[in-house]
């Protein structure tokens, strides 16, 4: 590693790093060897103690400095091979983006590709994958030529848009250039089984997809020992942190493609478990993939720890203050940098056929509308008249308006404490509002769009066709799913964040998406009608329904935007026919004929949704804004949907 000027030795003794040379006395190189690395002067230069963190990165930290200010510098043993393995690094850093930024066409001259597609296809033909079902549609090919270039890339593509045959398809191409010898993904458990049927389907005989996830931590070392070419390691998020020493032996000893599915899970900037071990295994693997459809969730910080999975030297992001400030101060800059590693398709480009949408208007049950009316006197007493419009806000917050949401859902709801939520069951000093609800129950009145699914349900029974319905709530889950099996005598599958607790005891939290998944393909297999019931939360990455369901009943639905669209997606993704005909049929309570509060929702979802919409839709790199999801807040709305909702309490709108 040379440079013109003096010459410096950089050499690693025991625990401190040994620079060695002529001039480095100076208050400037004293400022950087004592103040920031803590050094210490002797004889021949600075000793420089590791602190606990690798030496090797000590000795390329120290030597690029040196560089940058003209040193020639030198080294041994470990610190010589530190520094061959950084040039190398640099070097293939260098090459990946020469060759991403030409097949992009970002330099201005063209666009421009050293691998041609045809002879990526032919060898993905050679390798035998399976065109007649999984013949590359034009984003993906875009998106598996973009990768081979780029080496370590990343694809953004909104979901449903085939990011795992894609990322497939990639894997075979290097194993037959010889890149790599086997894949380890790591994701949702959700992600497990399309993985499998990808394997299956599009590229049979090319990888022998295995879980691991079962018994010890020594039994799945023994897995990883005895992994061989051509094996697709599939791990869950907390078994890849657990056995990181593990997998990056299994890098050491082969030639390994990494890919993190739902690769925003590890989004946290600073602290947790999954993202520094996923950063510390990419450093030994060959090839670096990430996947996910909203890579910022809620801003520009949500990236630092993907990048550094796909370049972990922070070729991308450098140091994590260094990130922070310009993704705070010129978030642009940073997308211009990331630009040639990323591809993203919008949903604009899957030309899919269109969804249909119907509104139905449900008048509520007679004692439903009691209690609903009582629901919105309680809210309307919790408003101060004289205050400002800011405080007003604030008080309905408080008073909990997701309750106007379950009256006229199931006013039984009200009754109990919510098990997603965490609300709990009402308590009012309205004897008239509390006798309501215990003859409600008592006297088992159906709810309007109860009634309405059973309506809905038995015309889709008819025909033979499949539903999923969806609602916010665990109890509707449960009462639904006992009325659809006890009056219409069909397949019922429930799915939710629930688990028995046998199996939660033997496998831990990430058994939940597990049971999630035997359900779901139950349901796809039942042959004829079948009902799944569920709540968006529980569905909202790596579920694909549209295989063989087209049609969804939404029961109620809150203020969260983001888990409004991802339930559609769930129907309405890549793989569909053009005869194929999606329906979302939305059922919305009415008083007398007066609109509820599921108008208020409807109306601030449509607004919302526009502006989602345009994220969807654009191919550029934005951030979701989703900070709210999966949380009372998130479904009671923003600052904005409140005030709709006061307002139509207040009989403004």
């Amino acid at each position: 590693m040379t440079s013109g000027g003096s010459s410096v030795e950089v050499r690693l003794d025991g625990d401190a790093v040994q620079v060695a040379g002529e001039g480095l006395n100076t208050p400037r190189h004293a400022l950087f060897f004592r103040s920031v690395l803590g050094g210490a002067p002797n004889a021949e230069g600075w000793a420089c103690p590791t602190h606990g963190r690798p030496g090797a990165d000590l000795v390329i930290e120290i030597a690029q400095r040196l560089e940058r200010l003209g040193y020639s510098v030198t080294a041994s043993g470990v610190a010589d091979r530190a520094l061959t393995t950084e040039i190398e690094r640099v070097r293939s850093f260098g090459r990946a983006t020469t060759a991403a930024v030409g097949f992009l066409g970002l330099s201005g001259a063209g666009r421009a590709s050293p691998i041609a597609e045809d002879d990526v296809m032919e060898t993905l033909r050679e390798m035998g994958w399976n065109f007649d079902r999984r013949d590359p549609l034009p984003h993906q090919r875009h998106g598996i030529l973009h990768a081979l270039n780029a080496v370590n890339a990343a694809n953004f593509s909104v979901p449903g848009a085939g990011k795992t045959a894609t990322a497939l398809a990639v894997a075979a191409a290097h194993l037959a250039q010889g890149t790599i010898d086997l894949v380890v993904v790591v994701g949702p458990l959700s992600s497990f089984a399309p993985w499998e049927r990808e394997c299956v389907g599009a590229a049979p005989g090319i990888f022998n997809p295995r879980r691991v996830r079962a018994g010890s931590r020594g039994a799945r070392a023994e897995i990883y020992r005895r992994a061989r070419t051509r094996e697709l390691l599939l791990l869950g998020f907390s078994t890849a942190a657990s056995d990181q020493s593990e997998l990056e032996a299994l890098c050491r000893r082969a030639n390994v493609m990494l890919v993190v599915d739902e690769s925003h899970r590890v989004k946290r900037f600073r602290g947790g478990t999954w993202a520094p071990a996923l950063m510390e295994i990419a450093r030994f693997a060959r090839v670096k993939l990430i996947l996910s459809g909203t890579p910022m969730p809620q801003s520009g910080l949500d990236l630092y720890s993907q990048l550094n999975i796909l370049w972990p030297g922070g070729e991308l992001t450098g140091s994590r203050a260094t990130y922070a400030a310009r993704a705070e101060s010129d978030f642009d800059a940073v997308i211009r940098r990331v630009e040639p590693f990323f591809v993203r398709t919008p949903k604009s480009q899957l030309d899919l056929p269109e969804a249909h949408f119907y509104r139905h208007p449900v008048e509520l049950a007679p004692l439903q509308l009691q209690i609903y009316d009582l629901i919105v006197t309680r809210l309307r007493a919790e408003i101060p008249d004289a205050a400002r419009w800011s405080d007003r806000i604030e008080a309905l917050r408080r008073a909990r308006p997701i309750r106007l949401i379950q009256a006229a859902s199931n006013p039984d709801l009200l009754n109990e404490a919510d098990g997603f939520f965490g609300v709990p069951p009402l308590r009012s000093p309205s004897g008239t509002l509390m006798e309501r609800l215990h003859r409600y129950r008592e006297f088992g009145e159906l709810p309007g769009k109860f009634r309405f699914a059973l309506d809905f349900l038995r015309g889709l029974q008819a025909e033979g066709r499949k539903c999923v319905v969806w609602t916010s709530f665990i109890r509707n889950i449960d009462q639904l799913s006992r009325l659809v099996r006890e009056q219409l005598g069909a397949s019922v599958f429930s799915v939710d964040g629930r688990v028995p607790a046998a199996e939660t005891a033997a496998h831990g939290t990430e058994e939940i998406d597990e049971t999630r998944e035997r359900r779901i393909d139950r349901f796809l297999a039942e042959d004829g009608f079948a009902v799944l019931i569920a709540n968006p939360a529980a569905c909202a990455e790596s579920i694909s329904l549209h295989w063989a369901c087209h049609t969804a009943l939404y029961i109620d639905r809150t203020h969260d935007c983001a888990r409004w669209l991802q339930s559609i997606d769930r129907i309405h993704r890549l793989g569909l026919t053009p005869t194929d005909r999606v329906e979302i049929h939305i059922a919305q309570g009415v008083a007398n004929g007066a609109p509820t509060i599921d108008a208020v929702v409807d109306n601030r979802l449509l607004a919302k949704e526009n502006n989602m919409r345009l994220l969807l839709e654009s191919a550029e790199l934005r951030a979701a804004g989703l900070a709210g999801q999966d949380t009372l807040a998130g479904a009671e709305g923003s600052e904005e949907d409140l005030g709709a909702v006061l307002k139509y309490l207040l009989g403004e709108e």
